[in-house]
């Protein structure tokens, strides 16, 4: 009987930390927790990026970014956007004129990483991934 309860303990013990894993992993994101300033950087085919972006934590984003590609720097560019937030903390964003973007949230909103997903052809599809960090 003493094995018995023991055992039933244990097991009831290691099914809680089990649990209590899976929660700790699940995160629920929103528009709110992209908020505030983040510096970004981005690389892609014959280009380099770096910028600033603050998001509002409402759905609504700007930015300024300097672009360097072979022989020429471009910028400041003025962005303004939108972005929304998905409760698993994939984030979806619009640079306006259809530049749309998919980020994975990590680390409680401190940073993101970034794909362009906007149609491209298949000599432009190695451009621009990067990351922003909250500043």
């Amino acid at each position: 009987m003493f094995v018995r309860n023991r055992l039933l303990q244990l097991t009831l013990v290691v099914l809680s930390l089990g649990c209590g894993i899976r929660a700790q992993d699940a995160q629920h994101c929103s528009n709110a927790t992209m908020h505030g300033s983040y510096g970004f950087h981005a690389t892609g085919t014959g280009f380099v990026a770096i910028g600033r972006f603050v998001f509002d934590g409402n759905g609504g984003l700007a930015g300024k970014l300097f672009i360097r590609v072979p022989g020429t720097n471009i910028g400041p560019l003025e962005i303004a956007g939108t972005y929304s937030v998905g409760p698993d903390c994939i984030m979806t964003d619009d640079w306006g004129g259809g530049n749309v973007h998919v980020s994975a949230i990590v680390d409680q909103g401190k940073g993101y990483f970034i794909m362009n997903v906007t149609p491209s052809t298949p000599a432009e599809d190695g451009l621009n991934n990067g990351e922003g960090r909250r500043q």
